[in-house]
């Protein structure tokens, strides 16, 4: 009877391992994954997903073995699979449009990721229609460009500030210390403040093929049978050379 339970709830998306006692810890009345934060829905954080000192609001739904530490998001947040974003200082606030990071990523501490900004155009950029006005939605007072889209691989080095409506390409690196205000292309490095393309971390022929390839959106036994391409300096060759 229990297995034709749980094969019903499965099927209609429900997670019987998450409320299974085992890994469920009593004493903090929270799942064991999550230690020492506020978390407002936990059913969007999986079993495999380490939380640690952080406060997690809103929509914020975050994929397979990712490590959260220290760090504060709110809002409506995507987050892929294997990804590690840590603090302290690391905020990312969604408040007008999403926030989407791809899988397999890297965010160094005090990185700072936000959808909208103050509003230059009007007579004052205080939030004068929340504050003194007293209009229901802060969002009257921001201005947005458009959802932040973080691909796949990108490593954000520590002090980065996102801005609102970029898109950073799969396989990209911003140094630290940068203000990323422009789309930022695959497999490129940029760096500054504003931040400007460095240079190209491979030749264009491997940047090719590892956009065909999509590596991070393998299955993990995938990733395992090609360790080879995991090891040493990267070559045409090996990417010519994959497993499947």
């Amino acid at each position: 009877m229990k297995q034709v339970i749980k094969k019903i709830l499965s099927k209609i998306g429900l997670d019987v391992v998450r409320t299974s006692a085992t890994n469920f810890d009593k004493k903090t009345n929270s799942p064991k994954n999550i230690v020492k934060s506020n978390v407002s829905s936990i059913q969007n954080i999986p079993l495999s997903t380490t939380v640690q000192h952080s406060e997690i609001h809103g929509d914020v739904r975050i994929g397979e073995r990712c490590l959260i530490y220290k760090v504060n998001l709110s809002g409506d947040i995507q987050i892929g699979n294997n990804t590690s974003i840590n603090g302290p200082g690391t905020e990312f606030f969604s408040s007008v449009n999403k926030i989407k990071i791809g899988n397999f990523c890297s965010i160094a501490r005090h990185t700072a990721i936000q959808d909208h900004n103050h509003n230059i155009h009007n007579i004052t950029t205080y939030f004068i229609k929340y504050h003194i006005f007293k209009e229901s939605n802060r969002n009257q007072d921001l201005v947005s460009k458009g959802d932040i889209v973080i691909g796949n691989d990108v490593w954000i080095g520590t002090q980065s500030v996102i801005l609102t409506g970029v898109k950073i390409g799969d396989g990209a690196v911003v140094a630290a210390n940068s203000v990323v205000t422009t789309d930022v292309p695959p497999y490129s490095i940029v760096g500054g403040t504003p931040a400007k393309v460095i240079k190209k971390r491979f030749s264009d022929e491997v940047i090719v093929k590892l956009l065909e390839i999509q590596w991070w959106n393998w299955d993990i036994e995938k990733i395992k049978r090609n360790k080879n391409l995991f090891y040493g300096d990267l070559t045409i060759e090996k990417l010519n050379s994959i497993v499947e």
